[in-house]
C-alpha cells in the first residue's frame, strides 16, 4: 500500500478529472420539515407551500442550502480514490461555496466530484481539493457549486 508521499504522486496525476458521480436523490416536504426544525431554518420559503406558491418564482418549498451541504458527504461515498495505505479521511471544510439556484422540494440533484488539487499536510495526511457541483434534474444550471477540502490520513 502506497503511503502518504506516493499517494499524493498518484492522486495528482487526476487533476482536472472526475472522480465520482452520485446517485439522484430528494427531499420530500417532511424531510424539509425536519430539517428546519432541527436548524431553527423556519422560513416559509422552505416550510410553507402555500405560501411559497403564491409569493416565489419556485412554485413551491426550496430544499435549505445547509440540507443540501449535509449530503456531499453521503455523495462522496461514490468516489473513486486511488489505493494507498489510508487509516481515515474526513471533511476538512470548504474554500468556496456558491449555492446558485434553488432545489425545489422533491427535485431529484446529485453530485459530481473532480480532483483540483492536492498537497501534504505533515508528513502523513494530505489535504485534497474537489471541484464540487450539484445539478438538478431536467436543468442546465447547478444549484451549488463548491472547493471542498478533504483530508486523508495515512497509517506511512
Amino acid at each position: 500500500m502506497k503511503n502518504a508521499k506516493d499517494y499524493l504522486t498518484d492522486i495528482l496525476e487526476k487533476r482536472g478529472q472526475e472522480l465520482g458521480l452520485s446517485d439522484w436523490r430528494s427531499f420530500d416536504q417532511n424531510e424539509v420539515w425536519a430539517h428546519g426544525k432541527l436548524t431553527g431554518d423556519d422560513g416559509p420559503i422552505h416550510n410553507d407551500p402555500e405560501w411559497s406558491a403564491a409569493h416565489t418564482p419556485f412554485g413551491g418549498t426550496i430544499v435549505q442550502g445547509s440540507l443540501l451541504l449535509s449530503t456531499l458527504t453521503q455523495m462522496a461515498k461514490k468516489l473513486q480514490w486511488p489505493e494507498g495505505d489510508m487509516a481515515f479521511r474526513m471533511n476538512y471544510g470548504f474554500n468556496r461555496i456558491r449555492i446558485i439556484n434553488p432545489v425545489a422540494t422533491g427535485q431529484r440533484y446529485r453530485g459530481r466530484f473532480s480532483l483540483q488539487s492536492a498537497a501534504m499536510k505533515g508528513e502523513r495526511a494530505l489535504v485534497v481539493t474537489l471541484g464540487t457541483v450539484l445539478e438538478v434534474e431536467g436543468e442546465t444550471d447547478l444549484a451549488l457549486v463548491a472547493e471542498w477540502l478533504v483530508y486523508l490520513q495515512f497509517n506511512s
